[in-house]
């Protein structure tokens, strides 16, 4: 019998079987011994469609765990004297992966910047025109710890800080902001308000003998706000999301580009995807090396093979996309009081929560193949 023929007969097997079992479900209903069959089936019919059906399989083809769900909590705040501000932010995040281990990341952010602003009055009628830049140069630094399994994660999470063990990861990075808001103002009442911000960042990681430098980008498009006699009605321009590049080197020596993207979903969702090329291949290497001699800060024309060099990653490399279904209950509160000079003060609490809706990835020559193994 050839494979072609084997293959279908397997197949029509396998559909013989979850109709029995469905058939059965109604009838008696499915225990732990019917979850278990209903398990296998599923299975066998991810080993027939070719999909990423079990954590060994995503080992082989070179996939990392998927994060299932992912909890940050936090906060900090911002002081704001005359143009200058200065803000403090700590971050706490557990990521459950699918392999069964724990992700325990820790961040320290430190910001310094200076805003400034033109404000244009037309009396008599009480119409305020305001226009204002902002910058800030975020310095953040902080550590990870990979845990094998929950129970090591709470034992790790209610142990006092001094007696942790060394984290696995540690990393900095440097965060430049640039931002602006126009807004029109009618007898102290905000009529309109429209507000873009661009960041860049460059920082590295280092643990268990790898070191990644990388850089990221963000632009967010106008997000403001329209008062209408029926109410305000919010406004929101395009964004490019996140945008990363990444390199990697394993005890000095060249390992793998990475490029990755975050992304907003239709609802409440997030679309995170990551491509990665192996440079120990050393075609993978020749292909890209126009890029690999560029040092920073890189110039535009590194643009050119920037875009080559995601080509090749899509031809040659593994992608992988994740969509998480985002719970933000964060709150925020801005109190500023001017006299003379500006004062103010912001504060923030950041409670989001990150699950897992559905994970897929690309390896090198296959289609689209699905993430049964983060189910």
């Amino acid at each position: 019998m050839d494979d072609g023929q084997a293959t279908l007969e397997y197949t029509g097997v396998l559909a013989l079987v979850a109709a029995a079992l469905a058939t059965a479900t109604v009838v008696v209903g499915l225990g732990g011994i019917g979850h278990a069959v209903a398990a296998s089936v599923r299975t066998g019919i991810c080993v027939v469609a070719n999909d990423v059906c079990r954590a060994s399989d995503a080992e082989a083809a070179g996939l990392s765990p998927c994060t299932l769900r992912e909890q940050s909590r936090g906060g900090g705040a911002t002081v704001v004297l005359a143009s200058v501000r200065l803000g403090a932010d700590d971050l706490m995040t557990v990521a459950s992966r699918s392999d069964g281990s724990v992700l325990v990341t820790q961040t320290h952010d430190r910001t310094v910047g200076a805003s400034t602003g033109l404000g244009v009055e037309a009396s008599p009628l009480g119409v305020e025109l305001g226009v204002e830049g902002k910058y800030e140069l975020v310095v953040g630094s902080g550590s990870a710890w990979e845990l094998p399994d929950a129970a090591a994660a709470r034992r790790f999470l209610v142990a006092p800080p001094e007696t942790r063990a060394p984290p696995t990861w540690r990393f900095g990075q440097a965060d430049s902001v640039l931002g602006g808001e126009a807004t029109v103002k009618a007898g102290g009442l905000k009529l309109t308000g429209v507000e873009t911000s661009a960041r860049a960042a460059a920082g590295s990681r280092a643990g268990r003998g790898l070191t990644t430098l990388y850089v990221r980008g963000r632009v967010d498009g106008p997000v403001g706000s329209l008062w209408t006699p029926l109410g305000t009605q919010r406004i929101k321009g395009p964004t490019t999301g996140d945008v990363m590049v990444e390199i990697t080197r394993e005890h000095g020596e060249l390992r793998e580009l990475a490029f990755r993207t975050v992304e907003p979903g239709p609802r409440s969702e997030v679309i995170e995807t990551v491509g990665r090329l192996d440079l120990r291949d050393p075609a993978n290497r020749a292909a890209v090396a126009s890029l690999l001699h560029w040092r920073a800060p890189w110039p535009p024309a590194v643009a050119r093979d920037l875009r080559a060099a995601a080509l090749r990653t899509v031809e040659k490399g593994t992608v992988e996309r994740a969509v998480y279904g985002v719970s933000d209950d964060s709150r925020d509160l801005a109190i500023e009081l001017r006299l003379g000079l500006a004062l103010g003060m912001d504060a923030e609490r950041v409670d989001l929560e990150r699950r897992l809706l559905t994970a897929s990835a690309w390896t090198p020559g296959s289609r689209e193949r699905e993430r049964v193994d983060c189910e």
